[in-house]
């Protein structure tokens, strides 16, 4: 934990790991023109509270969980900002300080305050709308259920089997064939498992596997075909030792040892055959694009980095932008294509772009199945602070590009598709904070048109943090 201190480097870039102190709800100005057939709510999650009792977090993604709407209407555009109220969140709210440590920021008061794992939810990275219900996740624990229209906090929520505490990974998915939604949980202990969960499309469980797992990894995100989930161990090593003895925060108890290469998990989705470990050159995943099966192979494209320099280290970009600097990123996120042989245990990796990418999405009706166009934020070199947004072909790699310049950064986009169009298209939105002004805008950028520019800008009253993942949920 750091004092809290003025930013210094790239002051305007300090907006993205800014507290938002006030819980907004009010009608921003729109800039251009809103398309007639955007019509629904964009919901974005992301770290929003970085300080508390004069004590800031050393690291982005040791934030309190913020949910962000935006309404789209026939009157214009809503925007609303409300915080998850976590046992954690409510509990430093009373204490008006620290409590509990986060992934790179230990609690005050020295090991003895640090000691075991007392890392609880913050419910601040993914968001997903199913059923009525808003559910934010985090890495650890239950997702955290919200009411769609007041953003009010319902609780934790409780899937998978009754009486099995799982820490559920932000990242899930859902099968576009069937409506199931698909959940993973990683248990670390003397024995390491993933426990891959599978809910039918009315909540009910449909399946629970629990598998053993090669190695402790970190993993965020991961992948879903037709029939089988895909899970990519990274050669991350973690000291537990150090860690549940309250010397080492989580984050700085990684390694990267990148000799030890990747594992691939193929885990087949009704259990029926046994599952596949197979070798693959090292590259780091924070977010898979899609994957789906050809024939007897399974192709899986992601962003890899050779190293993960911008999230472990002292030097790292996710430090150094809580002091308002760009920090370490020598490694570029590539758009990378696994060709998956599940019978004779091979895996061949191909570069599909050279393009600096990260937050990589597909058209979501082609979740699953085959894709050709990967939609990515992008940025000239390594940085993993990204000033423009790209469509990739996946075919050939020819991209289109749209960068609004040094002095803007944009977000995860998230793709909405024209209910008139028969093809591929749709808009792009993406959250973006404007350096000149230092207030952020949401754009709308035509998904088969990025170059000519957003079509409509609509412009916060101040910045908001770093949101990480939306979701867009149609009127």
């Amino acid at each position: 934990m750091t004092r809290a201190a003025p930013p210094s480097g790239q002051p305007w870039l300090a907006g993205l790991a800014t507290t938002l102190d006030t819980e907004h709800d009010y009608r921003p100005r729109v800039e251009g023109r809103l398309p007639a057939a955007l019509r629904g709510t964009l919901y974005r999650n992301g770290p929003g509270r970085f300080d508390r009792g004069g004590l800031r977090k050393r690291h982005l993604l040791d934030g309190d969980g913020m949910i962000q709407a935006f309404d789209f209407g026939g009157d214009g555009v809503r925007y609303r900002n409300r915080y998850v109220r976590t046992a954690k969140f409510l509990e430093e709210q009373q204490a008006g300080r620290y409590t509990r440590p986060t992934w790179t920021t230990r609690a005050p008061g020295g090991p003895w305050r640090n000691a075991g794992n007392r890392i609880r939810s913050q419910a601040g990275v993914t968001v997903v709308h199913r059923n009525d219900r808003l559910y934010a996740f985090d890495e650890v624990g239950q997702p955290y259920g919200l009411d769609p229209r007041s953003l009010d906090t319902l609780g934790e929520q409780a899937l998978g089997p009754a009486g099995v505490p799982l820490d559920f990974k932000a990242h899930t998915k859902t099968d576009p064939n069937t409506g199931d939604w698909a959940l993973i949980a990683f248990q670390h202990g003397p024995r390491n498992h993933i426990h891959l969960v599978e809910h039918a499309a009315d909540g009910t469980l449909r399946r629970h596997q629990r598998v053993a797992s090669p190695r402790a990894s970190y993993i965020h995100d991961w992948f879903l075909t037709e029939h089988h989930a895909l899970i990519l161990l990274h050669p991350i090593e973690l000291s537990l030792p150090a860690y549940l003895a309250g010397l080492r925060s989580f984050t700085e108890s990684l390694h990267w040892d990148a000799a030890r290469g990747n594992l691939l998990l193929v885990i087949d989705r009704s259990g029926q055959s046994p599952v596949r470990v197979l070798e693959a050159p090292a590259s780091f995943m924070w977010h898979s694009l899609n994957a789906y099966e050809q024939g007897g192979t399974i192709v899986a494209d992601f962003v890899g980095y050779a190293a993960p320099d911008h999230f472990i280290g002292e030097r790292a970009a996710f430090r150094q932008i809580m002091l308002g600097a760009t920090g370490e990123a020598r490694h570029p996120g590539l758009l990378r294509r696994y060709v998956i042989d599940p019978a004779h245990r091979r895996v061949t990796e191909n570069i599909l772009s050279e393009r600096n990418c990260e937050f990589p999405i597909v058209d979501p009706r082609a979740a699953t199945r085959a894709h050709r166009y990967a939609y990515v934020t992008t940025a000239p070199g390594p940085s993993v602070f990204h000033s423009g947004l790209a469509r990739i072909d996946t075919a050939g790699g020819r991209a289109d590009v749209i960068d609004l310049g040094p002095r803007t950064h944009l977000g995860e986009p998230i793709f909405v598709p024209d209910p008139a169009a028969r093809d591929e298209r749709g808009w792009l939105l993406s959250l973006g904070l404007d350096g000149d002004s230092g207030t952020s805008f949401l754009g709308v950028f035509p998904s088969d048109a990025l170059a000519d520019g957003p079509v409509a800008r609509i412009w916060l009253e101040h910045p908001t943090p770093m949101s990480f993942h939306g979701y867009w949920q149609s009127a």
